[in-house]
């Protein structure tokens, strides 16, 4: 009997030993278990489409204009805004093409005392580039993105006091802009997106198809003229997937 007591004795040691054993193996495998679940997920680059053709339209804001006597302060700073481009992603980062223009129409009476006219404006700011582009998904539907380039940049500017001719001036440079947005795709076609941005660059002499205005504007503007402007768009994608 002795010895049937002290088997059993050992045997149920043996098993609470091994039960302890377990219960401090548990919590590290548990941990190794858990452990490749806690890890962040990356982007599924293959659910997302490697690149779009956009377009929006929205207002944009001259940021420095010149002074000119007789008309209001506010004069030519506010217009409409449009563009048109395409992205092509390799995964996060990739390229594009923008084209972007402002415009702005506006009439001023203009009077020298015995008689009075009307002065139609129209100026332009028409902008090319190739572009720098990245993203960011924030979820299924959702995704942040921004884009920088470098480019061609000209103004062209018609004005009209009553009856007579047309009178263009004209101007290029190169300049600069930068773009941040956010996209909500709407299914696999065709998504919505906000964005806004900066396009700078500073015109040089302009050129008038007039030999009287182009005489005045060669001595009343020896240096550049600041042609920055920022803008906010509201438009749409339209996605580009992988074949496969």
């Amino acid at each position: 009997m002795k010895k049937q007591i002290m088997l059993l004795a050992i045997v149920l040691g043996g098993v609470f030993s091994l039960q302890a054993q377990e219960k401090q193996d548990s919590p590290s495998q548990s941990k190794q278990e858990v452990s490749p679940q806690i890890r962040k997920k990356g982007t599924d680059w293959s659910k997302q489409p490697i690149g779009y053709f956009y377009g929006g339209i929205g207002v944009g804001y001259i940021l420095s204009t010149e002074d000119v006597e007789g008309l209001p302060d506010s004069a030519m700073t506010t217009g409409l805004e449009w563009r048109l481009g395409m992205s092509r992603y390799y995964n996060r980062w990739g390229w594009g093409v923008l084209v972007q223009q402002f415009r702005i129409k506006q009439s001023f009476p203009l009077t020298d005392g015995y008689q009075t006219a009307t002065l139609e404006d129209v100026g332009r700011l028409l902008y090319i580039a190739p572009q720098f582009t990245g993203r960011w998904v924030l979820g299924e539907k959702l995704t942040i993105y921004g884009a920088v380039g470098w480019g061609w940049l000209r103004y062209k500017e018609t004005a009209k006091i009553g009856g007579s001719g047309d009178i263009t001036a004209t101007a290029n440079t190169l300049g600069g802009n930068f773009t941040v947005g956010l996209e909500y795709r709407l299914n696999s076609v065709i998504g919505l997106s906000v964005d806004a941005g900066l396009i700078g660059g500073e015109l040089g002499k302009m050129k008038v198809d007039d030999d009287e205005l182009q005489a005045f504007f060669d001595e009343a503007y020896t240096g550049k003229m600041d042609a920055s402007r920022l803008y906010a768009t509201a438009g749409v994608h339209i996605y580009i997937w992988k074949k496969k």
